[in-house]
C-alpha cells in the first residue's frame, strides 16, 4: 500500500514539475519570440528631403554695353544675353578661371564713334565663359562672370512646402563626393513648377563652406528639419496598433510570467522613425513593435490611417 501511494504521489509530483515547466517555456518563449522597444527619454525630428543641385548665387553676362546681364540666378538654366548693337572687341583682359574683383577691367570695345570704351566688373566673382575672340565684332555676351557664392537649390513638393520655414536647419549631401555639409533656409518659392505633373517649389539653402572636391552644379539632396521635440518619450511608428491608437505593452505578472497588456497612449509630434507619447507609457516599458520568426502576431502592428509622415 505504501508502495502504491508512493507510486501516486510521485505521479502527481511528476505532472506538476511538467506542468510548471511548460508555462515557464511558453512565457519564456513567448518573450523570446517579441520584438520589442524600451521606451527611453529621446528626441523626435521630423525632416523633409528635397532634391536639387548645389549652385552659385548669380552669373552676370558682359558685353558691349555699359551694363550686364543677369543671365542665370540660383543654377537656373542660363539664357545667352544680347546687347543690341554689333560692335568689335579690341581687348579681352581676362581668361576663364580668373579671379575677379568689383572694379577689375574685363575688357574693351569700340563704341559707335569709334571710341575705346572699357568695361569693368560690377561685382567680384569667377570668370565662367570667354564667348569671343579680339579684333571680333559681336553683340551678345563677351564674358561670363559667376559670383563664386554657394548656395543649394532644392525642390520640395506642393505636399511638404506648408512644413517649410525660414531658418530652418537642412544637411546637405553630395552624392558624386560622398560629402554632407549643413546650411539653413533662407528662400521658399511661392509660385509652383510642374515636374512630372507634381507641383514642386523651389527652396533655397544658404552655406557658408562647401567640401572640397564640391563643384556647381553637383546633384545634391537636402533633408531639412521641420520640427523637433527634445526628452520626451516615444516608439517607433511600427509600435502603433487600431485607430484610437494602442500600443501592446510586455509586462511581468505578480507570478513573474510575461503578460502583454494594452494600453492606449496620447500621441504628440510624429517623426520620421519616432512618434512622441504623451501619456499612456513611462520610462522602461517594453512596447512590442513585432515578433520573430514566423510566429503569428497577435494584433496587425504600424500606424493608424492618417499617422503618417504629414499627419
Amino acid at each position: 500500500m505504501n508502495k502504491k501511494r508512493w507510486f501516486w504521489l510521485s505521479g502527481i509530483a511528476l505532472v506538476v514539475i511538467i506542468v510548471i515547466a511548460l508555462v515557464a517555456n511558453r512565457a519564456l518563449t513567448r518573450q523570446s519570440n517579441f520584438e520589442t522597444y524600451e521606451v527611453v527619454s529621446t528626441s523626435v525630428v521630423k525632416t523633409v528631403a528635397a532634391n536639387g543641385q548645389l549652385a552659385e548665387t548669380q552669373l552676370l553676362a558682359y558685353g558691349p554695353s555699359e551694363q550686364p546681364v543677369l543671365t542665370s540666378a540660383n543654377g537656373s538654366p542660363a539664357i545667352p544675353a544680347q546687347f543690341g548693337l554689333s560692335l568689335e572687341v579690341t581687348q579681352i583682359e581676362v581668361s576663364v578661371g580668373n579671379k575677379v574683383s568689383k572694379g577689375d577691367l574685363l575688357f574693351s570695345y569700340r563704341n559707335q564713334m569709334g571710341q575705346s570704351t572699357r568695361v569693368k566688373a560690377i561685382a567680384s566673382g569667377v570668370v565662367r565663359s570667354v564667348d569671343t575672340a579680339e579684333g571680333l565684332r559681336t553683340s551678345g555676351q563677351v564674358v561670363t562672370i559667376g559670383s563664386n557664392k554657394p548656395v543649394v537649390s532644392v525642390f520640395a513638393s506642393e505636399y511638404d512646402a506648408d512644413l517649410l520655414g525660414l531658418n530652418q536647419k537642412a544637411s546637405i549631401e553630395l552624392d558624386a563626393i560622398n560629402a554632407v555639409f549643413e546650411g539653413a533656409v533662407i528662400s521658399i518659392g511661392q509660385v509652383a513648377n510642374s515636374v512630372s505633373g507634381i507641383k514642386q517649389y523651389e527652396v533655397l539653402v544658404q552655406v557658408t563652406k562647401i567640401p572640397a572636391g564640391a563643384r556647381f552644379g553637383m546633384s545634391a539632396t537636402a533633408v531639412i528639419e521641420v520640427d523637433r521635440a527634445d526628452e520626451v518619450l516615444a516608439v517607433p511608428m511600427s509600435a502603433l496598433i487600431g485607430e484610437t491608437p494602442e500600443v501592446e505593452v510586455l509586462r511581468d505578472d505578480s507570478g513573474g510570467a510575461s503578460v502583454v497588456e494594452t494600453v492606449t497612449v496620447t500621441l504628440g509630434l510624429r517623426g520620421d522613425s519616432l512618434v512622441e507619447v504623451t501619456s499612456g507609457l513611462k520610462v522602461g516599458d517594453l512596447v512590442i513593435i513585432g515578433v520573430k520568426g514566423d510566429v503569428p502576431a497577435p494584433s496587425q502592428f504600424g500606424p493608424p490611417r492618417g499617422a503618417g509622415n504629414n499627419g
